[in-house]
Order: structure tokens, then C-alpha cells, then sequence
């Protein structure tokens, strides 16, 4: 498993998680099953699949409109 970055831009805010997962998506959907307050804003994340950024390695991006406002998510993977 590789460790991904998840870089979450929502409401103004930037949050960030680190997880171990085989895929930028299964990223997305080991956080989204979690127990904290933005659970169900990676579960409309995970919704789509990750789409890889052009020109860069190991990096993709995904966004979801939640509660009325977008949300952005850069997904890089760190480490093998």
C-alpha cells in the first residue's frame, strides 16, 4: 500500500489527511468511512473516481458540490 496526501479545499478552509490505500480512490474511500465531521463530504467525493492531473505524476483531483458549495480534492501520493 501507498500513502496518499488528500488535500481538501471546502468553505473557505484547507484540510488535510494522510492514508495508506492502494489507489487515489480507495483514499478517498478510507477516509470517507470514517468517524469525524467531514465523513459524508468524502462520501460525495468518492462518489466519482479520482482523474489523474496532466503533466503530473502521481497526483489527481476530484470535486463534489456539498451543501450548496464546491468542494475541491487534490489527492498526491507520498510514499510506496
Amino acid at each position: 500500500m501507498a500513502r496518499f496526501t488528500v488535500i481538501l479545499g471546502f468553505g473557505g478552509k484547507t484540510y488535510l489527511r494522510q492514508v495508506k490505500a492502494t489507489s487515489a480512490h480507495a483514499a478517498l474511500k478510507s477516509i470517507a468511512a470514517g468517524k469525524h465531521g467531514k465523513a459524508a463530504l468524502f462520501r460525495a467525493l468518492a462518489k466519482d473516481r479520482p482523474v489523474a492531473i496532466d503533466g503530473i505524476e502521481n497526483c489527481w483531483c476530484c470535486s463534489a458540490e456539498y451543501r450548496g458549495d464546491l468542494a475541491l480534492v487534490n489527492i498526491v501520493k507520498t510514499a510506496e
